[in-house]
């Protein structure tokens, strides 16, 4: 029988490319959080390197042998520089009650462990009408007697000025019109790739029916739910003797290149067009945009 070792890498930066070697029969892990950045990710050996948690900033990765392991679990923590928060519907409603009139909320927050995690010191809200009345600052300026309000539905996009990570989330609602409470949404982490914001989506809510009740914390929180492990333009390429087990995750890939294998467990990736990846894929489903 294979001897199965976990081996926990220590969280560090790699500035140059980095080279992981697991035998086979071995297992390595990485602890949660753990952020590649910089050089090329390469993986050699036979055994199986489990990237699960880790955060992918790096310049990509590389399978030359052996398998890569990238999983979904039960519970996660979202871990990034800048959040976002973007509602697509409100609160079915009349239109005395402000229904179809763009989403309102007075605070967002964000937990983990169930303790509220204060934005740092200088976050800024970095989308939308900044210093007005009812602009996006006034959605984590503690106070929920403020609000911010967009009738074009802008997202509320923030800067933490450093990585936070997260478990968690929830908004309160504000002053008045329950027909612009939030109702369906999307929360995204991001980290600056190449000049600009690489956006990943944690969490994502529908039909959500707020309380009534004005200027209230909605007594919910929601868990974040990652379901896309690798950012959809990492560039990741699986050589012939290489394999990239997916497990429980759902993935665009706009980068894949390589002739290994792809292996999804109870996971679908999707390739976008040009994909230069030409080796096969076993289970899930595949589809090519």
């Amino acid at each position: 029988m294979k001897r199965l070792v976990v081996v926990l890498l220590a969280s560090a930066c790699f500035a140059q490319a980095e080279t992981i070697d697991v035998p086979c029969g071995q297992t390595r892990g990485v602890e949660t959080g753990h952020r590649f950045s910089d050089g090329v990710l390469v993986k050699t050996g036979g055994g199986v390197l489990d990237l699960t948690g880790a955060v992918l900033g790096n310049a990509g990765l590389e399978i030359r042998e052996g398998s890569v392991r990238m999983a979904a679990g039960a519970a996660h923590t979202a871990t990034g520089r800048f959040i976002k928060f973007t509602v697509t519907k409100t609160r079915p409603a009349s239109k005395a009650d402000h229904g179809g009139t763009g989403p309102q909320y007075s605070e967002f927050r964000i937990f983990r462990d169930g303790k509220s995690v204060p934005f740092p010191a200088g976050t800024k809200a970095i989308d939308g009408p900044v210093g007005t009345i009812e602009g996006p600052d006034k959605a984590i300026d503690g106070n929920v007697n403020t609000k911010y309000y967009n009738t074009q539905g802008v997202p509320l996009v923030l800067d933490l000025g450093r990585t936070v990570s997260f478990d968690a989330y929830s908004y309160a609602t504000a002053n008045d019109a329950i027909g612009r409470d939030p109702a369906d949404w999307v929360v995204s982490v991001g980290e600056i790739n190449n000049g600009s914001i690489a956006w990943q989506d944690v969490g994502s809510i529908s039909n959500y029916s707020a309380p009534k009740k004005r200027l209230v914390e909605i007594g919910t929180t929601f868990p974040v739910a990652l379901r896309d492990v690798v950012p959809c333009d990492y560039p990741v390429t699986v050589c012939g003797k290489g394999r990239l087990v997916l497990v429980g995750v759902n993935e665009t890939l706009e980068k894949a290149s390589g002739c290994g294998l792809i292996v999804l467990e109870d996971s679908s990736v999707a390739f976008a067009p040009g994909t230069a990846f030409t080796g096969s894929v076993s289970g899930g489903n595949v589809t090519y945009r």
